[in-house]
């Protein structure tokens, strides 16, 4: 009987572990999936939970859901089936909340899930800008995220001496040279190139006509360079080929250029028979006309060439004078930078000689039309007859005043200036209005001032 105890002792304890581990198998095999949560991630816009069941367990189905963080629960929900213990979801730039579901609706919400979120794309409106001393930008960041994303944008100057930034992302030119700003969110970043220079000033909300006339040679090809891509920025920023680009390379021109322009009877222009002159009184070409390099462009000369700034004998009024534009030599060149090709043309109405006054709807300028309301910035003006007369560009509109951009032949303001005209007696100055829209087409980004 001793001898037969151990093995008696044996075969009960063997039994008793198979009852139990039958007896746990099948309890665990007949009651409710619980999944064990292994890994919670977000890849670009999928968020991905991987689980685990227990391996007795007779019904394994799992069922996912996303919802809203502000929305509850709903019996009409419709819950989709997981698969390979994986629940993929498609999210955008809201909150969510996620949600795993057995066959016996006991429902797990995956907190870990809902704080998942980045950034999936950082632009900016300008890569490059220009800025005068003490000039200021303030650019315009676009943030796609997707989820729980942190938003919060860090501004960061590579050189503070020359450039400094807010917490606003408001960017201030403080001495020339050129540097980087980048803004960072989350792990992403974008930069902007920022060029500080002194040969541009900051376009005054009150301004005057006294700026000093431009001198002969004054600057380098380099310069000369410079200053085309800041116009050309300045243009493509509100609309090339639109009536805001034409009304910008004006108030370039006129306002952020350093140096009046000179008023100069054309010695020709290049759509004459008799005359044919590029460059002398007009210069019918994008960019400005400061620099000798400037000299391939130019195709018939009289006197020239000669840049603007640079002193040669006027035809017009027999005298020696510096070079720059006269008043339909200013509008042409406003035309042909805002990405137009009007043609070499004059300022006059004479019949059968196609005339800048030809362009757009010419309109007698009177009380009742400025009434209307359609009279409109980067509309041109006319005092004029037959055989010759002025024109000029309206670059600024407030309640009292437009702000007219015109090259003038007589003193106090000879050359390239803006002054305003009290809304009650323009026309009194101006016979004609040529109302643009059907020229230009397109506004673009046109605002009524320039500040």
């Amino acid at each position: 009987m001793r001898k037969t105890m151990p093995y008696i002792i044996l075969i009960l304890f063997l039994i008793s572990f198979i009852a139990s581990y039958y007896g746990y198998k099948y309890r665990n095999h007949y009651t409710p999936a619980i999944p064990s949560i292994k890994a919670v991630k977000l890849s670009d816009n999928v968020v991905e939970i991987k689980y685990e069941i227990e391996e007795f367990k007779k019904d394994k189905d799992m069922y996912c859901l996303k919802k809203l963080a502000t929305e509850q629960i709903e019996k009409d929900d419709v819950w989709t089936k997981a698969q390979n213990n994986k629940c993929n979801f498609i999210i955008d730039d809201n909150i969510y909340n996620f949600y795993l579901k057995n066959n016996y609706d006991t429902i797990i919400k995956i907190n870990e899930a809902s704080d998942l979120g980045n950034i999936t794309n950082l632009s900016i409106d300008k890569e490059k800008v220009y800025l005068a001393i003490n000039g200021t930008h303030t650019p315009t960041l676009t943030i796609s995220s997707v989820g729980y994303a942190d938003k919060t944008v860090k501004w960061i100057s590579n050189n503070d001496s020359i450039v400094s930034v807010d917490s606003n992302g408001k960017i201030k030119g403080l001495k020339k040279g050129n540097t980087k700003v980048i803004a960072k969110v989350m792990d992403k970043e974008v930069s902007i190139d920022v060029v500080v220079t002194n040969l541009i000033t900051l376009r005054p909300k009150e301004f005057n006509n006294k700026k000093k006339y431009l001198s002969c040679n004054i600057y380098s090809k380099e310069d000369n360079d410079l200053l085309d891509e800041i116009l050309k920025d300045r243009i493509n920023t509100v609309g090339y080929k639109t009536r805001a680009g034409v009304v910008e390379a004006a108030r370039f021109l006129a306002l952020e250029f350093p140096y009046k322009i000179r008023y100069f009877s054309e010695n020709g222009r290049m759509g004459e028979r008799k005359y044919k002159v590029d460059g002398e009184g007009r210069y019918y070409h994008e960019g400005l006309y400061l620099h000798s390099s400037r000299y391939k462009n130019i195709k018939y000369i009289s006197q020239g060439p000669k840049t603007w700034g640079c002193t040669m004998y006027n035809r017009v009024a027999h005298n020696r004078s510096a070079n720059g534009l006269d008043c339909s030599g200013f509008i042409t060149w406003v035309l042909v930078n805002g990405g137009f090709d009007p043609g070499d043309i004059g300022a006059g109405v004479s019949p059968g000689i196609k005339d800048l006054t030809d362009y757009g709807e010419k309109t007698i300028f009177n009380a009742k039309i400025v009434s209307s309301g359609k009279v409109k910035v980067g509309d041109l003006l006319s005092s004029t007859g037959p055989g010759g007369g002025h024109i000029a560009i309206i670059v600024g509109e407030d309640d009292d005043y437009y702000y007219v951009a015109e090259s003038l032949w007589t003193s106090p303001n000879v050359g390239v200036v803006i002054l305003p005209y009290s809304k009650k007696n323009l026309f009194k100055r101006y016979y004609y209005v040529m109302l643009m829209d059907s020229y230009y087409k397109s506004d673009g980004k046109l605002t009524k001032l320039w500040y």
